[in-house]
């Protein structure tokens, strides 16, 4: 009885994940488009890059990172500057997990050997 409510509860958020992005392609419209960005010259010279395609607010982050972060790279800017914070919570929250598992599963290694710790 148990595999078959395992089962069925896989199957039904295994469709609501195909559901899910289905809808997302065919109803949520894109909002970035890199195609007119030409990251080369981006990266050359980023204080005079035209800033008027639509696409202005990744140019504006590219182009002020070195005024704002001293990071000459910028997904290292962007993931540890601009986005500390959450980065430093998402390693706060696997470090629990992973030290979760740990205890969970030396508890169970000793009851099944037989033996107390």
């Amino acid at each position: 009885m148990k595999k078959l409510i395992a089962a069925i509860a896989l199957i039904l958020i295994l469709g609501i994940g195909v559901y899910s992005v289905v809808y997302m392609e065919q109803e949520i419209p894109i909002t970035y488009d890199g195609r007119g960005t030409d990251v080369y010259e981006l990266q050359q010279d980023p204080y005079d890059y035209d800033l008027s395609d639509p696409d202005g607010v990744a140019a504006i982050m590219v182009k002020e990172n070195l005024a704002k972060t001293q990071a000459v790279n910028n997904v290292t800017a962007i993931v540890f500057d601009f986005r500390g914070y959450d980065t430093l919570g998402e390693s706060f929250i696997l470090l629990i997990a992973i030290t979760g598992a740990t205890v969970i599963l030396r508890r169970g290694r000793g009851r099944m050997e037989g033996g107390k710790k």
